[in-house]
Formats: structure tokens, sequence, C-alpha cells
């Protein structure tokens, strides 16, 4: 299955970069999914760890961890956002 992930803010400059596509060869929920993206690259463990960003799946915050990720999902990394 393939999943996109959307970076926002302070995280897309430092990935320099919108998004990633990956391909996922397992049925898995968001708890698997961090663990899928930490093995792919240790920064998604700083991001994980930081409980000020907000997930959201195709445009939902996410609220229990063992939500269902299926083929064309998008996941969302909000971390907040300051400004002037």
């Amino acid at each position: 299955m393939k999943v996109t992930v959307k970076y926002f803010s302070w995280i897309r400059v430092k990935l320099n970069k919108s998004q990633d596509l990956f391909e996922i060869e397992e049925k898995l929920n968001f708890k698997d999914l961090k663990l899928f993206l930490i093995k792919k690259d240790n920064f998604f463990s700083e991001i994980f760890s930081d409980d000020s960003i907000k997930f959201f799946i195709n445009f939902k915050e996410i609220e229990n961890e063992t939500i269902d990720i299926v083929d064309g999902d998008e996941l969302g990394i909000l971390p907040p956002v300051t400004g002037g």
C-alpha cells in the first residue's frame, strides 16, 4: 500500500521537502506506522516524541494510535505555528 506523509512548518524546512510517499507491504495502524517511519529515518523519533506536534490522517486528527492505515491515506504532521 502507499501512504503519503506531508510535512509542515519547521519540519518541512528541516527536511527540505513537503512530502514523502512510502510503499508499505503489511497492514498496519498508526502506532505501527510510527515505528516504520522511525526505522526509515531516525529524525521521526524526534517528531513523535514532541507532544506539541499534531498528527492527522486524511485531515482528521488522530486521537487513537490504533487507527488503521489504508492504501492511499495521507498523514499530516503539523507542529505548532507561530507568527507575527
